[in-house]
């Protein structure tokens, strides 16, 4: 089991990976909506836990599941992200300084030989 300080800074972690993310998603297109809500702020969460929604479908994050493993988090969210929202429905944001590559690349896959940035 992981120790408390351990789960603690996991979970610190796992905020900013998921806001990252999320951040960089709302900067990049403009789409389907994505809220992301921490057990810190709101206290229906599970103790250190992390919940994103977009349209009907949620993922709850418990960070003690992630300890040590930030980069399998990230990915995990991403994939779980670009899974769930419609990104056919996305446009690049307009007046935005710098595109997400990331964000372009899962965008660009969802939409073959469509619209461009």
């Amino acid at each position: 089991m992981s120790s408390d300080h351990a789960v603690y800074f996991a979970h610190q972690k796992a905020v900013q990976a998921v806001d990252g993310l999320t951040i960089s998603y709302r900067l990049t297109l403009d789409g389907p909506i994505v809220t992301t809500a921490h057990s810190d702020l709101d206290k229906t969460l599970p103790e250190r836990s992390i919940r994103i929604v977009t349209g009907e479908e949620e993922l709850l994050i418990r960070s003690a599941e992630w300890v040590g493993r930030i980069d399998d988090l990230r990915a995990h969210v991403l994939g779980w992200l670009v899974g769930h929202i419609d990104l056919r429905a996305a446009k690049t944001r307009s007046g935005a300084r710098r595109h997400d590559e990331v964000w372009m690349t899962a965008w660009r896959e969802a939409n073959p030989g469509g619209r461009r940035a």
